[in-house]
């Protein structure tokens, strides 16, 4: 990393963008800003953001503010008399603002505080005035540009960094499935030809290996195509006809709450395809209680919806028992695009095990007691379309 930016340092070096007063400048930036952010550089690609909300740290217009107001300073007395009157009253707003009857004295602060912001700017814009020509010089021009020019050329650094970073990972858990060393030596190839800089596909093409487990080279590339495959189907998905089920791209998404949307639809075992949610949780209930949502069928069509509650502390699950019979009747809505009947909400709010045919659909409700010293159990909620309701050839046929 610092041979890198000490290059681009050089090269500014001679297109007059950077001399040596600001070297002091260049190591505060090395050591306070790039070496925190090549810290994090293997999370950076979980963060779809990282990028731009980095661009927007350093390019924004507060950079040349705080540089005017570091150029523009009181005099030392003043700047020593500032500190601590400052913290004074910062402590005391804190107070003042934390009950009713300080509420004057909070009033009197913060005429303080404008009253002070006020005569600041005031100082400042008089000395820019002032001083407009020597702001204008070319050494605090490049003092102002300094942290964006290096930020500019640190970013595909970092983007490098991190995409080495997520392949070596992969690469580590493709080792654990491959023991053949010319296949494994073929495969990490295979995938950088593929996937370059795509690395959902790769994470979700090493993730497949666990049931696909090639052997040979023609087996590899056959489990690319068949993710590239999926992936164009993903993009134009076939409309699923109602006694079929429902389509895997829509029902992933029918409950609102982020952590309800599952994952990729993939195939499982035994030729079933699977997609689940994360886990739904309380905030600040550490006990482990959650919420989640998983979709089950063929690879076109999903035939069977279930949404789990897990209680390990029942003391703590009230609310989210609340939530998860709320989730429950949503999803029943979006399925069969009618209101949960009253028979089967009765059932469910007495915590009663059932199996019942609504239509063409199977309905079951079931609590599953753990046994354990907590009382913990889950309840699980499904909606299926059995295989004598739905017309037509096996989807995976079609």
């Amino acid at each position: 990393m610092v041979i890198y930016i000490a290059s681009f340092v050089y090269i500014f070096y001679h297109l007059g963008l950077w001399t040596s007063d600001l070297l002091k400048d260049t190591v505060f930036y090395i050591i306070f800003s790039a070496s925190i952010t090549f810290l994090k550089a293997n999370k950076i690609s979980e963060d779809k953001h990282f990028f731009r909300e980095m661009l927007k740290d350093n390019l924004k217009l507060g950079i040349l503010l705080e540089f005017v107001i570091g150029l523009y300073t009181f005099s030392i007395w003043v700047e020593l008399l500032i500190v601590p009157l400052t913290l004074l009253l910062v402590g005391v707003q804190a107070v003042s603002g934390s009950e009713e009857k300080y509420k004057s004295v909070n009033k009197l602060i913060n005429w303080i505080w404008i009253t002070t912001g006020t005569i600041a700017l005031y100082h400042i814009i008089k000395s820019v005035i002032l001083h407009f020509q020597d702001l204008l010089s070319l050494d605090n021009l490049r003092q102002i540009l300094l942290t964006p020019n290096l930020t500019l050329i640190y970013i595909p650094f970092l983007y490098i960094l991190s995409l080495r970073m997520d392949y070596e990972t992969q690469f580590v858990l493709l080792g654990f499935k491959v023991e053949n060393k010319k296949l494994k030596r073929f495969s990490r190839w295979q995938a950088i030809i593929n996937f370059r800089t795509d690395l959902n596909s790769l994470k979700r093409w090493v993730n497949r290996w666990n049931l696909s487990r090639p052997q040979t080279r023609e087996e590899v590339l056959l489990t690319i195509r068949d993710l590239k495959s999926q992936q164009q189907l993903e993009k134009k998905p076939p409309i699923v006809p109602l006694e079929n089920g429902w389509s895997p791209y829509i029902a992933k998404d029918f409950l609102p709450d982020e952590h309800l949307k599952t994952g990729y639809y993939d195939p499982g075992y035994e030729e079933e395809w699977t997609a689940s949610s994360p886990k739904l949780r309380q905030e600040k209930d550490w006990s482990g209680n959650s919420i989640s949502y998983r979709i089950k069928g063929t690879k076109l069509a999903v035939n069977k919806l279930e949404l789990v509650l897990s209680i390990f502390e029942p003391k703590n699950a009230t609310e989210l028992l609340s939530i998860f019979k709320n989730r429950l009747s949503l999803l029943f809505k979006k399925a069969t695009d009618e209101e949960l009947p009253i028979m089967i909400n009765k059932a469910i709010e007495k915590d009663k095990n059932m199996k019942c045919q609504y239509g063409r659909y199977t309905i079951e409700f079931e609590k599953e007691q753990w046994g354990n010293t907590t009382g913990g159990y889950d309840l699980i909620f499904s909606i299926s379309i059995p295989r004598r309701y739905r017309k037509g050839p096996p989807l995976w046929e079609t």
